[in-house]
This record gives structure tokens, C-alpha cells and sequence, in this order.
């Protein structure tokens, strides 16, 4: 019983009166604080799996995007922390591995939009040469 307990000649419940409460209740909000963690980033791996998909769509088979991989791999990092229950690491790494898509999506858009530029310049510069034969 707490009041059988004695600490230098003072019951218990003479120490849990007033502050001594407050302070043990404020010692079971920590201990039941520090035992919530940080919740599971599903949402976030969801947006960077979706990331990254569009961005294999954008970038095409024909280059090789260094981000994609590196995107690829920090999401399967992401999948393996949240398998070991370590949420904060796997939020981290999922939005490492959205960014890393979008790179490589920008990336892979760029060079599309050079070679349909090049192709452009290209048909136009054969029209040019076509009229310039037909001038007599």
C-alpha cells in the first residue's frame, strides 16, 4: 500500500499532495508520449511510387536517367524502413525518392522536347533547301 511506504519518515501521500501529482501525472503524459511514434507514411510512399511510374512513363526506355534509379532505390529503401517499423527514416526516404522521380521526369521531358526541336530544325531546314532548288 502507498501509505504503508515511508521515505525519511513521510507517508506517500503526503508527497503526492499538490506538485507531486501534477509532476507524476505530467511523468505519465511523457512516458505514454514516448511510446507514440511517428505514423506509418503510406501516403507518402503512395505519392512517390506514383512519381515514379510517371516519370519512367515520361523518360522513355531510350536514355539512361541516373535520378530514376537513384529514385527507384531510395523508394525500395523507404518500402524496407517502414517494414522495420522505422516511419520517420521511410517518410525521409519516400520524399527523397518523389523528388529524385520529378528530376528525372523534368530530365527526361527536356530531352524530349530537344529531339522534337532537332526534328523540327531538321524538316525545316530540308523545306529551305527544297525551295531553294526549285528557284530558277
Amino acid at each position: 500500500m502507498a501509505s504503508s511506504i515511508a521515505l525519511k519518515g513521510f507517508p506517500m501521500h503526503n508527497l503526492l499532495r499538490g506538485h507531486g501529482r501534477t509532476a507524476l501525472a505530467c511523468m505519465a503524459l511523457l512516458a505514454l508520449g514516448a511510446c507514440a511514434s511517428v505514423p506509418a507514411p503510406t501516403a507518402q510512399l503512395a505519392v512517390s511510387a506514383a512519381a515514379l511510374a510517371h516519370a519512367h512513363a515520361a523518360t522513355g526506355q531510350d536514355q539512361p536517367q541516373p535520378e530514376l534509379a537513384l529514385a527507384r532505390d531510395k523508394l525500395q529503401r523507404a518500402n524496407q524502413a517502414l517494414a522495420d517499423k522505422d516511419h520517420l527514416a521511410a517518410g525521409r526516404l519516400a520524399q527523397q525518392a518523389q523528388v529524385d522521380a520529378l528530376v528525372a521526369e523534368s530530365r527526361g521531358e527536356t530531352a524530349k522536347a530537344r529531339r522534337a526541336a532537332l526534328e523540327v530544325q531538321a524538316a525545316s531546314q530540308a523545306l529551305t533547301d527544297e525551295l531553294a532548288r526549285r528557284k530558277p
